[in-house]
């Protein structure tokens, strides 16, 4: 079931292979993870026999486990009803709401080591490890090192297939490339930033132990997705990496650094650092011309969005947002009237440009509370095990977190989907008993 799981998250782009099945909408992505689901359930279902009630699914009766993922998926309903296009709104509840939850809890089940039944040899193999097997065991639970490398190899190829469309000149009129996504070059970046900074940390990870000949493959797949990024030219995403890789730096050497007493040097330099990148990113100019380039007037779009969200949208919405699906034509409405909104900005309010303002004015007030407890909780897991797997998965965190300043890295099948992987690897992470399983 681990290598169907993989298999998942190596396809994560596939939710753009798009069919109806009974005239109902869905995608390859959403087919897959309903298997998993369907499997996972009869998987347990048919062997329920082998354990006791205690140990079954012991991690979902930790409450501050499901209270927020009920409170988010609680909001998701009441969207449905608030958005004016019932039909839509469900939809999306389904894409970026429900399957990425249900594929957590596949994960979840399925790397519960309370319940390994897909191959029990392996508690056997455990006990028998040899003193040539102690690399092995250090890497730790070969189901999380088989699911990161899954989504280290989708953000492979989707690095060589937009590195060809610069080959070809399959680009966009200011020379960027989009990728499998083809809409726009910030949608590839998002996807690619927090999967080069997992492969960036794996490599660091490697040289760490001086393992050089593992390293190869990691660095020339690290100078690949570097590549691929530099060509999506988003500003944002390149910041979120190099702050992304100190953050690993620094959780990585806390305990030393903070030996040292430098923790407030340190702190400052990467908020200083920190803001300035993002000043650098967002910094509006005012006395932009038609002329002054995409850089300018990107600029002074995200501005623009940002403000009419915060000033017009969210002071009457504050409670249950627009609805599921609905900013966009609620953005349009409201600035129709407003000089150079129709053609300029309208058309690119697809979100509000930050992912907590899009949480909120899509969700409401219990969407954005329950989001902003779930990063709580993964945060807050990460500091109670603080090792390789947790270091990593924190930068990856930080990386779309910095992102989703200037972007939304979340409102999207994929990335949905990749935030939900990333709580549920910390969760079995933290819930795991034998240290050795995730002391990687």
């Amino acid at each position: 079931m681990i290598y169907f799981i993989a298999l998942i998250i190596f396809l994560l782009p596939s939710y753009l292979v798009r069919f109806s099945v009974f005239q109902i909408p869905t995608t390859l992505l959403e087919i897959l993870i309903y298997l998993g689901a369907i499997t996972t359930a009869l998987k347990f279902s048919i062997f329920n026999f082998q354990f006791s009630n205690k140990s079954q699914f012991s991690i979902f009766k930790q409450k501050q486990i499901l209270i927020p993922i009920i409170l988010f998926l609680l909001a998701g309903i009441i969207s449905i009803f608030v958005s004016p296009d019932k039909r839509e709104a469900l939809g999306l509840f389904k894409a970026y709401i429900l399957d990425p939850v249900l594929l957590s809890f596949v994960i979840l089940i399925n790397l519960n080591k309370k319940r390994e039944i897909l191959n029990p040899k392996l508690q056997i193999i455990n006990k028998f490890q040899t003193p040539n097997s102690k690399q092995k065991l250090e890497i730790g639970n070969w189901k999380l090192e088989i699911l990161l490398k899954s989504l280290i190899l989708s953000g492979l190829v989707i690095a060589l297939h937009a590195i060809w469309q610069k080959i070809t000149g399959s680009v966009t009129t200011d020379g960027r490339v989009v990728g499998v996504f083809g809409y726009s070059p910030n949608y590839l970046a998002l996807y690619l930033a927090p999967i080069l900074v997992l492969l960036i940390a794996y490599s660091l990870w490697f040289m760490a132990r001086k393992n050089l000949i593992t390293l190869l493959p990691y660095i020339l797949m690290t100078l690949i997705i570097i590549y691929a990024l530099f060509l999506t030219g988003s500003r944002a995403a390149i910041g979120a990496v190099v702050i992304g890789v100190i953050s690993y730096y620094v959780i990585s050497y806390w305990d030393w650094i903070r030996a040292k007493k430098i923790n407030i040097l340190f702190f400052s330099f990467l908020v200083l650092l920190f803001l300035g990148l993002s000043w650098q990113i967002v910094k509006p100019n005012w006395n932009a011309t038609p002329d002054s380039g995409r850089l300018s007037s990107s600029n002074n779009i995200r501005w623009e969005i940002w403000k009419t969200t915060a000033k017009d949208i969210l002071p009457q919405k504050w409670l249950l947002g627009v609805g599921l699906g609905n900013y966009q034509d609620y953005f349009i409405e409201l600035t129709k009237d407003r000089v150079n909104f129709p053609e300029w900005i309208a058309p690119r309010a697809l979100t509000p440009h930050n992912l907590f303002l899009n949480i909120w004015v899509n969700m409401g007030l219990l969407g954005l509370i329950a989001f902003i407890c779930l990063l709580y909780l993964f945060f807050k897991f990460i500091s109670n095990k603080r090792y390789a797997l947790s270091n990593m998965l924190f930068a990856v965190m930080i990386t779309t977190l910095v992102q989703g300043m200037v972007d939304t890295p979340y409102w999207k099948n994929d990335l949905a989907a990749l935030f939900w992987i990333l709580l549920a690897l910390i969760i079995v992470n933290y819930s795991s008993k034998n240290e050795e399983d995730v002391k990687i």
